[in-house]
């Protein structure tokens, strides 16, 4: 990957994952749902100033964490911001009682990592220093997912370690200057998806997640039109004793324990689904390149991992299947998630992710500041009721021990549904560990856990246009987003009851068209309008509704349609 050769001050161009954020945060501003909270407890005598100028080196040697989005021509830019704009906040709660002061800053806390980030507001990275006693701190670190991941963590807090000792010696901090910045990342990742090898990455996908069906796992509740991200969640636990057996069993067929423990949960999944192939996600680092190892940002890339278990095969079977498809998966990671929804097409829906509703992940524990002289150094979990998917499953190998949580969607799930839904899997981990050649459902799940109640959501279709209607355009709003379309698309819509997505509409170029029309009509149009208003017809409905409710002639636009609900 070649060095900077881009002005610093300049707009750089978005890595495709960090674009797809800036798009769905344009779909639904104001969220916090892409907050990347993590907190630490400081016990000992703490210089302030010393690690405000950690914090702040941190800062100064990665540029995204001091970027901000600018949009030029209707497509997202990053631009770097001096050091200056990131000010740590600093809370003194050492005059109220010592156990309101504990209170009040763990109140702090959850307050801090609720807040939306405005991304056209620099820096991507808040910090809060909150003092409860005179030898007892607590430091929250907000950053938004555009800017960092779970690798990311682990740099920030081993160069912040390192920065710290420096400041208390008063010298510069011995880190080695970064071979490349994210925003050239970025650059080089547009210049290098195309071509015959992400064709033949492309057609790997293509054969892999053919005919899939939209499989989601049962839910107590209907599901709503609009996802809320409102969640809650469970704790799991894998005693020592089946630890040993499940890294036993692997090193005999050759499996990490990742693979073991998702071939588990897979076999759950098909037993409470009723269907023998659910998509799985799983996050992966995305890091392919050493340059970008020791970056800050936005790598991490999605995988859908998917095994058939229709011919009810043994548990030894399963795992073999499994390494299979996660080596051939891992082999074909170059593809970026949003390219692969783009090229796929799943229906749309925005109370549904796309391709798979269930994410699995095994991670080690996460990373802390390390060698703080004077300072002994705790996690402090920071309350996370915020969900992206119907079910998250996040396990940490903690060596002697698996432990996790079950993250779910609120509004699809009761809290006795999920309860029930750790002790299966633990349950069923047992049972297959202890008999790998048995066929998989010699287990059957205990009554807690049911085949689907609610399928899919079925929603009502758009009633079709009357036989005689004409598909020309009626009105000056309809003859608007037609050409529009037209202009932005490259293919000139048949009639007014074209749809978006089927000429080839996705997140982006929605973007770009409803940026036109708001200024064409100098009007604040919603990303969103686009998607649940997918043909012409329906879209200049819609934007004719905003603009008598900007005109002050309705007291409030018409609400949007529960039926033609779409997702980027």
């Amino acid at each position: 990957m070649p060095g900077p050769d881009r002005h610093v001050n300049a707009p750089a161009v978005l890595s495709f994952a960090q674009q797809r954020l800036w798009f769905l945060d344009q779909l639904r501003p104001g969220r916090p749902d892409h907050n990347v909270p993590t907190a630490v407890r400081l016990r000992g005598r703490l210089e302030q100033a010393a690690l405000v100028r950690a914090l702040t080196e941190v800062v100064r040697r990665h540029e995204v964490l001091r970027s901000r989005l600018v949009v030029v021509h209707d497509s997202p830019y990053q631009v770097t911001e001096p050091d200056e704009t990131f000010v740590p906040a600093i809370t003194d709660l050492t005059h109220l009682p010592a156990a309101r002061a504990r209170e009040r800053a763990h109140e702090l806390v959850a307050a801090d990592a609720a807040v939306p980030f405005d991304l056209g507001a620099a820096p991507m990275l808040r910090a809060r220093l909150i003092r409860t006693a005179q030898d007892d701190h607590l430091l929250l670190l907000v950053i938004h997912h555009i800017a960092c991941d779970g690798w990311s963590l682990s740099v920030l807090w081993q160069e912040f370690s390192a920065a710290y000792r420096a400041a208390l010696d008063d010298r510069p901090a011995a880190l080695p200057e970064l071979p490349v910045q994210y925003a050239d990342f970025a650059d080089w990742q547009r210049s290098h998806q195309a071509g015959a090898a992400l064709n033949d990455q492309l057609a790997y996908w293509r054969e892999r997640l053919a005919d899939r069906s939209p499989v989601a796992f049962p839910t107590d509740r209907p599901r709503p039109a609009l996802w809320s991200g409102r969640g809650d969640q469970v704790g799991i636990e894998i005693p020592a004793e089946l630890t040993d057996r499940i890294r036993a069993l692997g090193r005999t067929h050759e499996v990490t324990p990742f693979m073991t423990l998702l071939a588990a949960f897979q076999v759950l999944l098909a037993r409470c689904t009723g269907q023998p192939d659910v998509p799985v996600g799983t996050p992966i680092s995305g890091r392919t390149r050493i340059e970008v190892e020791p970056l800050i940002g936005f790598f991490v890339n999605t995988l859908v991992l998917r095994t058939d278990l229709s011919d009810d095969p043994g548990f030894t079977d399963v795992l073999a299947r499994v390494r299979r498809h996660a080596v051939e998966a891992y082999a074909h990671q170059d593809v970026p998630f949003e390219r692969l929804v783009e090229e796929l097409r799943p229906e749309r829906d925005l109370g549904q992710h796309p391709l798979f509703t269930v994410m699995f992940q095994l991670d080690e524990p996460s990373a802390l500041p390390a060698g703080l002289p004077g300072l002994e150094v705790n996690a402090h979990q920071v309350p996370n009721t915020v969900v992206k998917f119907d079910v998250e499953v996040a396990m940490t190998d903690c060596g002697d021990h698996f432990t996790g949580v079950v993250r779910y969607a609120a509004d699809l799930f009761a809290p006795e549904t999920m309860r029930q839904l750790a002790q299966d899997f633990r349950s069923l981990l047992d049972h297959l560990v202890d008999s790998p050649e048995r066929p998989i459902s010699a287990w059957q799940p205990p009554l807690g856990v049911r085949v689907s109640r609610f399928g899919p959501a079925a929603r009502p279709d758009a009633p079709e246009p009357d036989a005689g209607q004409t598909g020309a355009p009626s009105t000056e709003t309809e003859l608007l987003v037609l050409e529009t379309w037209a202009e932005v698309l490259g293919v000139t819509p048949e009639g007014v009851h074209s749809d978006f997505f089927e000429l080839g509409g996705h997140s982006l170029l929605a973007s770009k068209i409803m940026s036109r029309l708001g200024r064409a009509l100098d009007l604040e149009l919603p990303v969103a309008l686009l998607f649940y208003h997918p043909t012409v017809a329906e879209l200049a409905d819609g934007i004719d509704a905003a603009l008598l409710a900007d005109l002050g002639a309705a007291a409030e636009a018409a609400p949007l349609p529960a039926g033609k609900v779409q997702q980027p």
